[in-house]
């Protein structure tokens, strides 16, 4: 019988002396990474990355857990010169891991026995070139790994040779390109396509080797796995008698810029035959493929074209009878992530749900889907024994933290931290957050979050930061970010307001989907809702003192709030998009775009609904001092998006500063660059709503501001498609 765990958890955290989390804090913490278990179940081993303000560099090393008496200890010591990551367990004995050395031109696999405390780490590999996205199979000594190698040198040496000719013949530096995408993410599309390799062990005198040549299983296939860009190691699994791997694909070919299509296949690990494809007939994005131990192959599916945000469906695959099922069709939650039971008749998967990352078991014949658990964050889900899952838990108050979970009891056990993240979090308090409901745009009820300053005092004032996500599909959940952290705004004084309006994920698909073609509409209504059910419900928030910051569709609706609303004192955009129709001629993912707007902005309908949610078309309007943050290697939403933006506010005389990042993409991730990044956020918003309101800076804003232009044009815009849709 599965039980339900609907408690609490929280580290045990001293309030003596307690401090604020400050924008040092975040960036330098610990990070725990993913936790993958021993065979046996009794051990599980995690990695943990910790950066050093004081030299700019970051450790990289690794943790044991012992599952049966909940004690955390160190496998390897952190080092400036070495760097282990990405651990897993080859025997209940033997632990694998990725070792940088500075004197190797390539980051090779090692392994270490953690029962013999003499023996030192062990070089497993030498390959020629870059890897990873590892999987093992310890019942059949079988690792698979991922390289990027030349559909015509597909093999690890031959594309070494390939690349060491270019190197000494290319004497130019010019990529062409006849077809989309050019680029993903934040890089430009090489030559070369990620493959999947398997290469089988053996063990000898108590050191694993390998056993033979890695094969290459996608030779010749014209395929790719993971996709370039932002794939990973869960877009492919081995079967449990290691006979085959299952993986996805996207559509090849130009069309694969303006299509979704992820389609799964399955190949033998002998690489004797060409993959096969087991739902080309449906045109849309797949995921999370995972065999259950008695062999079934279960996936995510949507069905929707072009649409990355559509539900995911649990689907079983049977590779005997070739058929498949959908599991829970009524259910209306959209699962990323999922692992089968030990007895092959449940699926646990996680699913995003009312501001939570929560665990569900599912019944494979009855379909009854069961919460078993109910506050913060889970991910990582792996099984250990046969009740017992592993993974990662973490909210607004602490970041991963390792759990399990008796799905037969119910009981959840915490793991360490370990004393590296323990000792970092001693001492800093964090305030709980709260949640609150309003009526939306469209009538029904609508989530936010509040996370009050940790020395609240309900007599005093409190300015706001205003916090809008992006995606616009995505949702604040009670989990922790080292980018957007919601304590640091209670940290620096503000009361921080997270709304998750119409567009956003865990309320249901009709609420999601709401938002297709009307980007600057039921969003921007939820806001303005919201803002006024929390100031005039929460005597404490001062309203003359709201600052609006957001990124990605956050900084899209920070242009568009710029040109609808005249009561915030300052904004933050960061990444954002300034106009429709040039994002989706400069975007990679033209997809997304198409999509959500209906067409393609040269089809004079669809161009009706781009025009009528772009911010370019109200930079008459903008008043509001604005801080623009782009980096040069976003191609999601490129720097000409922030330039144009920081164009029209400097150009129109309101106070506004660029700050730009010629190393980073949509995300600010290298620690030195989050480290500047806050501290120019919180200047930012905390000059513009301090209590003299810069009046003497505002009125020469005034002055130098443009008459408003006639809204004429805008109001006919508008009614041409309210008619339309």
């Amino acid at each position: 019988m599965l039980k339900s765990f609907v408690g609490f958890t929280l580290l045990a955290v001293a309030t003596v002396s307690a401090k604020i989390l400050e924008p040092h804090d975040v960036v330098s913490l610990p990070r725990p990474g993913g936790v993958l278990a021993s065979p046996n179940g009794r051990m599980a081993v995690y990695g943990e990355s910790v950066y050093h303000a004081d030299n700019d560099k970051t450790t990289r090393s690794l943790y044991l857990l012992d599952l049966e008496s909940t004690s955390v200890s160190a496998l390897t010591a952190p080092s400036f010169d070495e760097a282990q990551s990405d651990p897993f367990f080859l025997d209940d004995e033997h632990v694998a891991f990725i070792q940088h050395n500075p004197d190797e031109p390539v980051d090779q696999l090692y392994a270490i026995n953690i029962k013999d405390g003499e023996q030192k780490p062990y070089k497993l590999t030498n390959f020629p070139i870059e890897f990873g996205n590892i999987k093992y199979n310890a019942a059949k000594r079988l690792l698979a790994f991922t390289a990027m190698v030349y559909d015509d040198a597909s093999t690890l040496d031959a594309t070494k040779e390939r690349d060491q000719q270019l190197k000494e013949t290319k004497k130019d530096s010019g990529i062409a390109y006849d077809q989309l995408m050019v680029r993903h993410w934040d890089k430009f599309v090489p030559e070369k396509k990620s493959n999947i390799f398997v290469v089988g062990l053996d063990l000898e005198d108590g050191q694993f080797k390998l056993a033979e040549e890695p094969r290459n299983l996608l030779a010749g296939s014209g395929l790719e796995c993971p996709q370039f860009g932002l794939g990973d190691s869960s877009e492919y699994d081995i079967s449990p008698d290691g006979e085959e791997v299952a993986f996805l694909s996207k559509i090849q070919g130009p069309s694969n810029a303006w299509e979704s299509s992820k389609h799964l296949y399955v190949v033998s690990t002998s690489a004797k035959v060409k993959p096969f494809v087991i739902n080309s007939d449906i045109p849309a994005a797949t995921s999370g493929p995972k065999y259950s131990p008695s062999g079934l192959l279960g996936y995510l599916q949507m069905y929707e074209p072009q649409y990355e945000s559509d539900r995911n469906r649990i689907t079983i695959y049977d590779r005997h009878s070739g058929t498949r099922t959908v599991i829970a069709e009524q259910w209306d939650r959209s699962p990323s992530e999922l692992v089968f039971s030990a007895d092959s008749t449940h699926v646990f998967v996680v699913a995003s749900e009312y501001g939570r990352e929560k665990i569900f078991s599912i019944d494979l014949i009855t379909h009854v889907v069961e919460p078993l658990t109910e506050q913060h964050s889970a991910s990582g889900l792996s099984l250990v024994n046969n009740h017992t899952l592993l993974f990662t838990l973490n909210s607004m108050q602490f970041p991963n933290v390792v759990h399990s979970l008796d799905v037969s009891t119910g009981k959840l056990q915490r793991y360490g931290p370990a004393p590296s993240l323990g000792d970092a979090l001693g001492g800093i308090d964090m305030a709980k957050p709260e949640e609150f409901e309003f009526t939306g745009a469209l009538g029904d009820r609508v989530h936010g979050w509040m996370i009050k300053p940790v020395d609240f005092d309900p007599a005093k004032k409190y300015p706001v930061a205003f916090l809008i996500h992006g995606g616009p599909q995505g949702a604040w959940e009670d989990n922790w970010s080292t980018r957007w952290n919601p304590q640091v705004f209670a940290g620096a004084g503000y009361v921080a307001i997270l709304i998750n309006p119409h567009g956003s994920t865990g309320y249901g698909q009709e609420f999601t989907d709401s938002i297709q073609h009307h980007w600057g509409s039921h969003p921007y209504r939820d806001l303005e809702k919201g803002l006024d059910y929390i100031l005039e419900t929460y005597e404490f928030l001062d309203a003359d003192r709201v600052a609006g910051l957001g990124a990605s569709y956050g900084g899209y609706m920070i242009n568009w709030l710029n040109g609808h609303s005249d009561r915030f004192k300052a904004f933050v955009n960061h990444d954002g998009m300034f106009s429709t129709v040039q994002a989706y001629y400069t975007t990679e993912e033209l997809y997304f775009v198409e999509h959500d707007f209906g067409g393609v902005p040269y089809h004079p309908l669809s161009r009706i609904i781009y025009e009528r949610w772009s911010p370019s078309n109200f930079v008459q309007y903008w008043k509001t001092p604005t801080l623009v943050i782009h980096g040069a290697r976003d191609y999601r939403l490129v720097d000409g998006e922030g330039l144009a933006t920081f164009t029209a506010l400097q150009r129109q005389g309101v106070p506004s500063r660029l700050l730009y990042f010629p190393d980073e993409n949509h995300w600010t991730l290298k620690p030195a660059n989050s480290l500047r990044w806050h501290k120019e956020v919180l200047d930012w918003i905390n000059y513009w709503t301090q209590n003299d309101n810069k009046e003497e800076d505002r009125q020469q804003m005034n002055c130098n501001h443009q008459e408003e232009k006639d809204d004429q044009p805008r109001m006919i815009i508008q009614h041409a498609v309210d008619q339309m849709i």
